[in-house]
């Protein structure tokens, strides 16, 4: 709807560094307007699932002209050899790293909805790596804390969420040391 509202009048760009995590069957794959949409561009990195965030490295896939004006118009940073061949390792292996990756994410997105939901704190939950939960006080007071039990989240006031923290969905260790870490902080 909002592709056919713009009409083709401007460049719509859609972000999709966390599409590899994401498991909803109906979840929009912005790839396959490609050919419907000339004004559409979607970039994607390697940075999150795959895990070469240092490396700087994703793609932009689009129109030919599109692409073509931004390349000439943009600063486009080259990116070195052993990046691109991380980057085509990383592609060869892609079904099995990304199920495997999946099933952790799911794992540990569980256990913390239980956990945090028993706490009583309110969850935002996407399809990414990532939740975010309100805190009854300060995100950048409980980032400190945090910190300080060797704990690092993501205060997101800065994002327009006053009070919510983002909490990175890793193994099952690290989590069970977030609750703690979180349960000794707001106690």
């Amino acid at each position: 709807d909002f592709l056919d509202a713009v009409d083709g009048k401007q460049i719509v760009v859609i972000d999709e560094a966390y599409f590899e995590f994401v498991e909803a069957a109906d979840f929009p794959n912005g790839m396959t307007l490609l050919d419907q949409y000339p004004n559409l561009v979607v970039f994607r990195t390697f940075s999150k699932m795959y895990g070469l965030a240092g490396l700087r490295i994703g793609y932009l896939a689009g129109d030919l002209n599109i692409v073509d004006m931004i390349r000439r118009t943009c600063v486009v940073y080259s990116v070195n050899g052993i990046a691109q061949e991380a980057a085509c390792a990383a592609l060869g292996d892609d079904t099995n790293h990304i199920r495997r990756t999946r099933d952790l994410i799911r794992e540990s997105k569980d256990f913390l909805r239980a956990e945090l939901s028993s706490m009583r704190l309110p969850l935002i939950i996407g399809e990414g790596n990532f939740l975010i939960a309100r805190l009854p006080g300060s995100d950048t007071l409980a980032y400190r804390r945090l910190m300080h039990e060797g704990i690092m989240i993501r205060p997101m006031t800065g994002f327009r969420y006053p009070n919510h923290i983002r909490i990175t969905l890793a193994k099952m260790d690290a989590m069970e040391a977030f609750i703690g870490a979180l349960k000794k902080i707001l106690h």
